[in-house]
């Protein structure tokens, strides 16, 4: 039984505590006590709030047909090349340049978003 004791003290010491200040939710609004993601605050005006959802609309579809088209062109391109090793070896850049592309996508609508919002 000790030895479960002791053990459980070296445990204890491997995981480290929780030091975050706890936060009363008391003083705050109802809205805010919720877990909503940190682009879309309760205390967001209109105009605010419909750059937010054009963004995510933009993303969404933006990323959907990046999608449907780099997949149809990788596919055309897997078709034309006849040797199994350059099929593999065409792979990896394929696959990078695509979340290249994604990720260039996202930061464009971001750009955009928070452009439309710095006139404002």
């Amino acid at each position: 039984m000790q030895r479960l004791r002791a053990l459980a003290r070296k445990l204890r010491l491997l995981v480290p505590e929780d030091d975050a200040p706890r936060v009363s939710s008391r003083g705050r609004p109802l809205f805010s006590r919720f877990a909503a993601p940190h682009t879309f605050g309760p205390d967001l005006s209109l105009a605010e709030a419909l750059v937010g959802v054009a963004g995510c609309l933009a993303r969404i579809f933006g990323a959907s047909a990046l999608f449907a088209v780099w997949g149809g062109a990788s596919a055309i391109a897997w078709n034309g090349i006849r040797n199994r090793f350059w099929r593999l070896a065409a792979e990896p850049p394929l696959l990078l340049l695509f979340l290249a592309a994604l990720a260039g996508l996202m930061m464009a609508v971001t750009a955009v978003e928070r452009s439309i919002l710095s006139h404002r």
